[in-house]
């Protein structure tokens, strides 16, 4: 009987084992399918100290949290495999219109990124990206602005390698709060 219930322990400890490199190793194949690295942060602390970086378990995805002075917050996730991605969801205050006037949030959304760029190191052309996303929208108004979408891929860059921003979300979170959520890619890597 003991000699028993020592084998099972054995193939216990065996099978997890086994089950654990199979968790490495799936880890490891996602790793080297993609062509983009591990993520890293991209604010710069000694610009904005309440900052929290959190690598997600398949070690390609970054969730960098920032609270802002004025209690406003600051979502990035640095994300992609052939792509590198990076989304910023803002929730603030400081905003307010009907979320379907885009010409107003594309603009908000250009604000805001362009009053963070100091404290960002990032491996994509945000402010060619920003210029472009504001000469999209400009270059819309002889329509009165109903050709801009959520969601619309507006190009800013490369030859080789494609850049373009979009804004995804605009929703009204409380009556005083909204979140606004653009990205930035470039790739296929």
């Amino acid at each position: 009987m003991k000699i028993l219930i020592i084998v099972l322990t054995l193939g216990l400890f065996a099978g997890n084992s086994a089950t654990n490199r199979m968790s490495v190793d799936k880890k490891q194949t996602t790793q080297t399918k993609c062509t983009r690295g591990v993520a890293e942060p991209i604010t710069k602390k000694a610009i904005y100290p309440k900052t929290t970086f959190v690598l997600q378990p398949d070690n390609i995805t970054g969730i960098e949290t920032v609270t802002f002075e004025n209690g406003e917050k600051l979502t990035i996730k640095n994300w992609g495999c052939e792509y590198y991605v990076l989304t910023f969801c803002f929730e603030t205050s400081r905003f307010k219109q009907d979320t379907t006037n885009l010409n107003y949030w594309f603009k908000s959304a250009g604000t805001l990124m362009t009053e963070i760029l100091g404290g960002l190191e990032a491996p994509i052309d945000i402010k060619k990206g920003i210029n472009n996303l504001i000469i999209h929208v400009d270059n819309d108004k002889v329509n009165n602005f109903k050709n801009l979408k959520l969601g619309e891929e507006i190009n800013f860059g490369g030859d080789d390698i494609r850049s373009f921003v979009s804004v995804n979300r605009i929703e009204k979170l409380t009556d005083k709060k909204y979140a606004i959520e653009i990205t930035f890619a470039t790739g296929p890597l």
